[in-house]
């Protein structure tokens, strides 16, 4: 049977911009939320504002398990079956944008509207979803639906499908950075696809495992 937990927070407050070596860094803080998350079962769960269904993330400990490549991660999602259904992906650092090339910065949730934040899938699952806090890891959040996704424990950052185009040309084969989200601080940042490895999150247009619904 699926469970939904629905949830209305206090307001927003504005937010900083803070650097780390080799990626560029985008601290952002606490905000409003209304937001719900139904249980589907199986380790699968559907945000009703974003119309997708997250599957578990990966384990981020005892590393490497769980940490890929940007190819390899998009490869990796590509190849689950959940809920008896496949053409799972990884979350996208822009909606607009998708699995293409991102020439400006994700949405700043901090002093877009919910819409507007909703645009980047993992953010909004921090700050809406999970009421994460700026410079804070999700762990020290205390929201009630952490327990949705026991291992997010010590999860650090996660890959997205969007590429990052940094000049605005168009790039052909591997792009030079892809997009992360941060859940030890709130953050998201870019790297370089190949070289370095991340943690993986999948998720599934519409409502996966739902009575009547796939």
């Amino acid at each position: 049977m699926s469970t939904a937990r629905t949830r209305f927070r206090g307001p927003g407050m504005t937010g900083t911009v803070a650097a780390m070596a080799g990626a560029c860094v985008f601290s952002l803080i606490s905000i409003p939320s209304h937001a719900e998350l139904i249980d589907n079962g199986g380790g699968l769960i559907y945000d009703t504002v974003l119309d997708i269904t997250w599957a578990q993330p990966e384990l981020a400990t005892p590393p490497p398990a769980g940490y890929r490549s940007w190819d390899d991660a998009n490869d990796w999602a590509a190849g689950l079956t959940l809920g008896g259904v496949d053409g799972w992906r990884l979350p996208y650092a822009s909606v607009a944008v998708g699995a293409g090339q991102l020439v400006d910065q994700p949405v700043d949730c901090t002093v877009a509207s919910e819409a507007e934040c909703a645009d980047h899938e993992l953010a909004y699952m921090f700050y809406y979803n999970l009421s994460g806090t700026q410079d804070q890891h999700i762990d020290t959040s205390g929201d009630p639906d952490l327990a949705l996704f026991p291992d997010l424990s010590g999860a650090t950052s996660y890959w997205t499908g969007t590429q990052r185009n940094v000049d605005g040309a168009p790039q052909v084969g591997v792009p030079d950075t892809a997009w992360l989200f941060s859940f030890s601080s709130g953050s998201w940042m870019a790297s370089e696809p190949q070289r370095n490895a991340f943690l993986t999150w999948a998720v599934h247009e519409g409502n996966v495992g739902g009575q009547g619904n796939t």
